[in-house]
């Protein structure tokens, strides 16, 4: 793998982007370097979606039975992701399965996860998340998405062990010091 994209490097590259050993609510937090950064970076993502749409659209040709849920990520996370629901999904099924695609703004960096959505009765549900390997069933919408991904971004497909190696010393959202991961550096702390 490219030297950008080893744990080492990104590692590095969040600490650019999130003040070390600050908590959020700490009013310094804001004050920061690394987050006036974060929030620059954040701003001029949300001017430029040309690119995302061009992707969504894409997504929605080659893939005409899935339904899609974008959810808010830029002004709250680093990252633009979008729920990809298996073809036929209604929001009237009790269960859901869907690939979420992950892409950061703080590298070009991308990852997809599985979920599961389950409808316990009409003000409760729950949900599950699987990280590669997926399902078997959902293995190729989620060979799709990735080549739709790479085209779309140049976006190079992170590793679980680099994903999930510990970020100590940084609080991102509501994930607290010691619990901190790449993931949640890059992309987004809620993963669902």
């Amino acid at each position: 793998m490219d030297e950008r994209f080893s744990t080492e490097s990104l590692i590095k590259l969040v600490h650019r982007y999130y003040p070390s050993g600050i908590h959020g609510d700490d009013p310094r937090h804001r004050q920061s370097e690394e987050y006036k950064r974060l929030a620059a970076a954040r701003q001029t993502a949300q001017k430029d979606d040309a690119v995302w749409k061009s992707f969504r659209q894409r997504v929605r040709e080659q893939l005409p039975g899935c339904v899609q849920w974008e959810l808010p990520g830029l002004p709250y996370d680093p990252s633009r992701h979008v729920r990809i629901y298996l073809p036929d999904t209604r929001k009237s099924q009790r269960e859901r399965k869907c690939i979420v695609v992950f892409t950061s703004i703080l590298a070009p960096v991308h990852f997809l996860h599985a979920s599961q959505e389950v409808d316990l009765d009409e003000d409760q549900s729950a949900s599950e998340a699987w990280f590669p390997p997926l399902p078997p069933e959902l293995q190729p919408l989620e060979a799709k998405l990735d080549a739709l991904v790479r085209e779309s971004f140049g976006t190079v497909r992170l590793p679980n062990d680099v994903l999930f190696t510990p970020v100590p010393d940084l609080q991102v959202g509501n994930t607290s010091f010691e619990k901190v991961k790449l993931v949640h550096c890059l992309f987004s702390d809620d993963i669902w």
